[in-house]
């Protein structure tokens, strides 16, 4: 038998159901993929003064800016005495109202800026400046 035109559209066709669980269980876990992988901490920023702004400024103020010399080694240098960086906290604290000046002495490393940077942030010292270390001054 031959099927005509008519024949075809008369024979309704099956729809085959689409389900969504497969869909709804794949966002699911990107979702959760993706809340785990994120991290949702504040970054902590420092905010640091230019040292041609920090010149100007301590000239404005009475009081002198305070120059810390990091040596390396987890030593520090404040005003000619040595200081470990659990000291070097205590001396920050007492002066936060001044203008720190970090300079990076010749054999210090990466790593000791790196503490010291945290350690006025962490204080959330206002006014900050990162200098070069010059022989002689």
């Amino acid at each position: 038998m031959m099927q005509t035109l008519s024949n075809i559209r008369k024979t309704k066709r099956r729809r085959i159901p689409i389900s969504l669980t497969p869909l709804i269980d794949v966002v699911f876990i990107l979702l959760v993929f993706f809340m785990l992988a994120s991290s949702f901490q504040k970054t902590r920023t420092i905010e640091m003064v230019a040292p041609s702004q920090s010149k100007s400024k301590s000239t404005l103020s009475d009081e002198r800016p305070m120059t810390v010399l990091i040596t390396g080694a987890d030593q520090y240098e404040v005003e000619g005495r040595d200081y470990t960086l659990e000291a070097l906290n205590t001396v920050l604290d007492e002066n936060r109202h001044r203008l720190i000046l970090l300079k990076v002495g010749p054999a210090a490393q990466m790593q000791d800026v790196v503490y010291a940077m945290d350690l006025t942030a962490t204080l959330s010292l206002p006014k900050i400046s990162l200098l070069p270390f010059e022989e002689g001054k």
